[in-house]
């Protein structure tokens, strides 16, 4: 909690000294298209080494390298913070934003000494990639947080139609955003 502290403490003086992100993170889309109505779908975060460090060395109270039990509970409690940000994500339907209905942290985990955060995302009403363009982003507004997306790329796609399924990245216009994927499943 200190460090969560800290950081917001850090990042609210230093916001208004300087406009730049104090933390970085590696984002991707999971989608698994089995049907073409979509329910829900994943992401996960890679978060910078700094960041990573200063966590892991804050939360893994025995140092073994693995968040478990009450470390793992800890952890995750911490980063339910990100809630009040609406976990970053951006996501439209046909042009229109789309909240999601929940989203909940699935795991976090210490992968090559970074952290590593998979989040559950339930969309409000099922989306038809028929018929229906589900674009997907991440962006924090306050510029603290620089989400950029994996180098395979935003979106990642596994199940029955994911070969008749086209992501399709375009410029974001936004100053948060670094990229959209507009995707859609035309057979």
């Amino acid at each position: 909690m200190r460090f969560l502290l800290c950081l917001c403490i850090t990042v609210l003086f230093a916001g208004s000294v300087m406009a730049h992100p104090h933390v970085w993170v590696d984002s991707q889309y999971r989608v698994k298209v089995d049907q073409a109505n979509v329910e829900s779908l994943e992401a996960t975060w890679s978060l910078d080494l700094f960041t990573s460090t200063s966590l892991i060395a804050e939360y893994d109270i025995d140092g073994d390298g693995e968040f478990k039990g009450q470390e793992k509970l800890d952890m995750i409690d911490v980063l339910k913070s990100f809630e009040n940000y609406g976990f970053f994500i951006k996501m439209k339907q046909d042009g229109s934003e789309l909240i999601p209905k929940k989203v909940h942290i699935l795991d976090v985990r210490i992968r090559d000494q970074m952290l590593w955060i998979r989040l559950g995302i339930d969309l409000p009403t099922p989306v038809n990639l028929e018929t229906s363009t589900l674009s997907l982003a991440f962006g924090d507004d306050e510029l603290y947080f620089a989400m950029e997306p994996l180098e395979e790329g935003l979106v990642r796609l596994s199940g029955t139609l994911s070969e008749i399924c086209t992501p399709v990245e375009r410029e974001a216009t936004e100053t948060s955003v670094a990229v959209w994927v507009d995707l859609t499943c035309k057979p």
